[in-house]
């Protein structure tokens, strides 16, 4: 038996270091985003993201640098629900438990544009905000998407499927990935690993949770 659960402890690992790994440690993380037309090359206009949980909701804040910054901040920003929108903007998609099915989509747009899917191309309605800040050089989108019934309040040890892009439109336009998606960014079985808690936290969390998964299974066989 011991041989059995080592093998599967093993397995884990390989798809977990298969995958682009973040934490949920308030962290900014830069030069990541790609191409979406060339996941091994980083786009040209500055982009970073961070992410926090609380004890009610995610904080995901993504900061837009470039050259044409002056133009994200041109029009005042309103939130407004829209079927896309259509000036430059962020996707965030999460997938909680990695399910590569039941995930959730969620774009906005500099001026303030929202949209939002459930399971793809189903409404979700979720009560969630964003909040634009602006500085000397770009803008920071801000977050705040509460748990409910579709997003579950993690657990540490937890892992979601996670991917933020960035859908550029200045003297050219093109679209960018954090998770090596490709061009089909409706593709959750290649998102990136949100892992709830600091890399410390989420390891000793995680392992105790796999081990009495393990125990379970082991009384069952």
């Amino acid at each position: 038996m011991k041989s059995f659960l080592t093998l599967i402890l093993c397995a884990a690992g390989i798809f977990a270091a298969s995958a682009q790994v973040v934490y949920t440690d308030n962290q900014w993380r830069s030069n990541c985003i790609t191409f979406a037309a060339d996941n091994n090359k980083v786009i040209p206009d500055p982009t970073a993201f961070r992410i926090s949980a609380t004890p009610k909701a995610l904080i995901v804040e993504i900061k837009l640098e470039g050259t044409h910054w002056k133009q994200l901040q041109e029009n005042k920003f309103k939130t407004a629900q829209t079927d896309w929108p259509a000036e430059e903007s962020v996707e965030l998609f999460l997938d909680p438990g990695r399910s590569c099915s039941k995930y959730v989509q969620l774009a906005c747009g500099v001026n303030g544009g929202i949209f939002d899917s459930r399971f793809v191309k189903k409404a979700w309605g979720a009560k969630w905000t964003v909040q634009r800040i602006d500085f000397n050089g770009g803008v920071t989108l801000k977050f705040t998407i509460p748990y409910d019934k579709d997003l579950k309040k993690p657990e540490a040890g937890d892992t979601w499927g996670f991917n933020v892009c960035r859908n550029v439109k200045s003297a050219s336009t093109y679209y960018s990935t954090f998770a090596k998606v490709g061009t089909v960014f409706n593709t959750p079985s290649k998102f990136a690993e949100l892992r709830f808690g600091t890399e410390k936290t989420f390891a000793a969390a995680n392992q105790a949770k796999n081990m009495k998964q393990f125990a379970s299974v082991e009384k069952e066989i």
